[in-house]
C-alpha cells in the first residue's frame, strides 16, 4: 500500500461524550473532594481554596487533555469511575497515614500504580502528580514534593505496558532507592536528624506498597472487570473452562481463535501495540458460537452439511449475528474482562454479511443492505483493528482452494484495502505505515506456518537389519 503517512480519523463520538454535561464538571468535584480530604484534620478555608484551585489547574491543564486523547478511559464508564475512585481513596489514605505516622509512611505510589496497571500510564502519573503536589502544598513544604513525586514518576513509568508481576516488585524496589536518594540529597539543606529506622522505612515503604498493589490487584480486577496485562495473561490460558468448552463443542471455531490470536499477537508486537490485550481478546472473540456451533462453516465436516443451504438469507443472517450477542452475554455471565466483552462486537464492526446479502438479492432486488450489517461499533483502538483484520484474513485464507503464500498475501492486501475503504478502521488510530507493517507481519506468520520440515531418510528394512547385526 502506498501513500503518505497519516492517522485514521478520530471517532466523532468521543468529543460528543467529553463535551457533554455529564463529564464537564468532574474535575471540579474531584478537586473539591481531595481538598476536603487534605484538610479534614486541620480545616482551613484559605488552604482548602488554594488547594482546590491548584488541583483544578492540574486537572483541566493536564488530565483533561489525556482524557480527550485516550483510547482507554472513554471506552467504558467503569474506567472513568475507577480512576476517580482510586484517586480519591489514595488522597484520603495518604492524609490519614501522614497524620497518624508521618511523611515516611505515606504510601504515595499505591493509587498511581493501580491506575497505571488498570487504566494507563498518563493517568497514573497524573494522579501521582495531584497527590504529591497537593500534599506538599497543604503542608507548605515544596521539599516534600521533591521526595514524593520522583517515587510516583519512576514507579508509574516502570509499569508502562508491564507484562508480569516481577516488574511491579522491581518498580517498588527502584522507587524505594529513589526515595532514599531524594532524602539524602535534602539532608544537607534541611537537617532532618532522621534515625536509621527512618531511613529504613523510607526505603521499604515503596517496596511494601508495591507488594500491597500486587495483593489488591486481583480483587480490583474481579470487582471492576477492568483487567491489567497481568490479569489478561492469566485469562488468556488454554486451560480456561470457556476455552475448553469451545474446543469440545465448536472445535473449528476454537482452532480459528488460536490462529487469530497468533496472528494478532505478532502484528501488535510489530507496531508496539498491546499484544497481551489483543491475544486475550482474540481467544474469546467468537465464544458466542458455542451455542450454535453447527451453523458456522468452520465447525462443519463438509460444505454439503451447511444448514444455511436450506434457510432463507434473513434467517441465516440473524443466526450469524446472534453469536455476537451470545458472546457478550457469556462474557458477562462468566465475568470476563470488560476489554474482551467490548472486543466481541468490535471485531465485526459495521460490516455487511455479504454472502447472505447477495443471496437475498437473488430473491429480491429491493433488499436493504443495512439489514445485513453487524450492529457495531467499529473498532476503537489499534488492538481491535488488528483483531478485525486477523479474524477476516484467517477465515478467508482457510477457505482458499489453493492456499499458496502468494494467494494468501493477495488476501491480506485485499482485506486491508477493503476495510480501509469501508472506513472500518477510522477510529483505531492506525496509520498507513502501521498497516504496511501489519501486512508484513501477517505474511511472515503465514509463511512460517506453511514451512515444511525436512524429510528424514528412512533406511530399508534389510539395510537396517544389516546395520544392527
Amino acid at each position: 500500500m502506498v501513500g503518505e503517512e497519516k492517522t485514521m480519523e478520530q471517532p466523532k463520538h468521543r468529543s460528543d461524550v467529553l463535551l457533554s454535561e455529564s463529564f464537564m464538571y468532574d474535575g471540579v468535584i474531584i478537586a473539591l473532594i481531595i481538598s476536603v480530604a487534605n484538610n479534614i484534620y486541620d480545616l482551613g478555608i484559605l488552604d482548602l481554596a488554594n488547594e482546590f484551585i491548584l488541583i483544578l489547574i492540574i486537572w483541566y491543564g493536564i488530565i483533561e487533555h489525556f482524557i480527550r486523547n485516550s483510547n482507554v478511559i472513554n471506552v467504558d464508564i467503569r474506567y472513568r469511575l475507577f480512576f476517580y475512585s482510586a484517586l480519591l481513596v489514595g488522597a484520603t489514605l495518604n492524609t490519614f497515614i501522614y497524620k497518624s505516622y508521618g511523611i515516611s509512611y505515606i504510601p504515595i505510589i499505591i493509587a498511581p500504580m493501580l491506575i497505571t496497571l488498570l487504566v494507563d500510564y498518563e493517568f497514573g502519573a497524573s494522579a501521582g502528580l495531584i497527590l504529591s503536589l497537593s500534599t506538599a502544598f497543604h503542608h507548605h513544604d515544596f521539599f516534600m514534593f521533591l521526595q514524593l513525586f520522583p517515587q510516583v514518576f519512576i514507579s508509574t513509568f516502570m509499569l508502562k505496558n508491564t507484562k508480569n508481576r516481577i516488574q511491579v516488585a522491581k518498580a517498588g524496589l527502584i522507587s524505594g532507592i529513589i526515595a532514599l536518594i531524594m532524602i539524602l540529597l535534602q539532608e544537607p539543606v534541611r537537617h532532618f536528624y532522621l534515625s536509621p529506622k527512618d531511613y529504613v522505612i523510607i526505603f521499604l515503604n515503596p517496596l511494601f506498597s508495591s507488594i500491597a498493589v500486587l495483593g489488591i490487584l486481583p480483587y480490583v480486577e474481579v470487582a471492576t472487570r477492568i483487567y491489567s496485562n497481568i490479569g489478561l495473561s492469566e485469562i488468556a490460558t488454554l486451560n480456561h473452562p470457556l476455552l475448553k468448552t469451545l474446543s469440545i463443542h465448536a472445535p473449528g471455531t476454537y482452532y480459528h481463535s488460536l490462529r487469530v490470536a497468533e496472528l494478532s499477537e505478532h502484528a501488535a508486537e510489530s507496531i508496539g501495540a498491546n499484544s497481551i490485550l489483543v491475544r486475550a481478546c482474540a481467544l474469546y472473540h467468537d465464544i458466542g458460537k458455542v451455542r450454535n456451533a453447527e451453523f458456522f462453516i468452520e465447525n462443519l465436516r463438509s460444505p454439503e452439511e451447511n444448514p444455511h443451504n436450506n434457510l432463507p438469507p434473513d434467517v441465516s443472517k440473524n443466526i450469524i449475528t446472534k453469536h455476537v450477542y451470545d458472546g457478550i452475554e457469556i462474557a458477562k455471565k462468566h465475568r470476563l474482562p470488560i476489554q474482551i466483552e467490548l472486543a466481541i462486537p468490535q471485531h465485526h464492526g459495521t460490516r455487511v454479511q455479504k454472502y447472505f446479502y447477495l443471496k437475498a438479492l437473488q430473491d429480491n432486488t429491493q433488499v436493504d443492505i443495512e439489514n445485513y450489517r453487524y450492529g457495531g461499533p467499529k473498532p476503537k483502538s489499534k488492538e481491535m483493528g488488528i483483531l478485525m483484520l486477523a479474524d477476516i484474513i484467517e477465515a478467508t485464507a482457510k477457505s482458499l482452494k489453493d492456499p499458496t503464500i502468494d494467494n494468501i498475501k493477495r488476501i491480506i492486501e485485499k482485506t486491508i484495502i477493503e476495510l480501509f475503504e469501508e472506513n472500518q478502521l477510522d477510529e483505531t488510530g492506525l496509520t498507513l505505515s502501521e498497516l504496511r507493517i501489519i501486512m508484513e507481519s501477517f505474511s511472515t506468520s503465514f509463511e512460517n506456518l506453511t514451512k515444511h520440515r525436512i524429510e528424514y531418510p528412512t533406511p530399508a528394512i534389510n539395510e537396517e537389519i544389516e546395520t544392527i547385526s
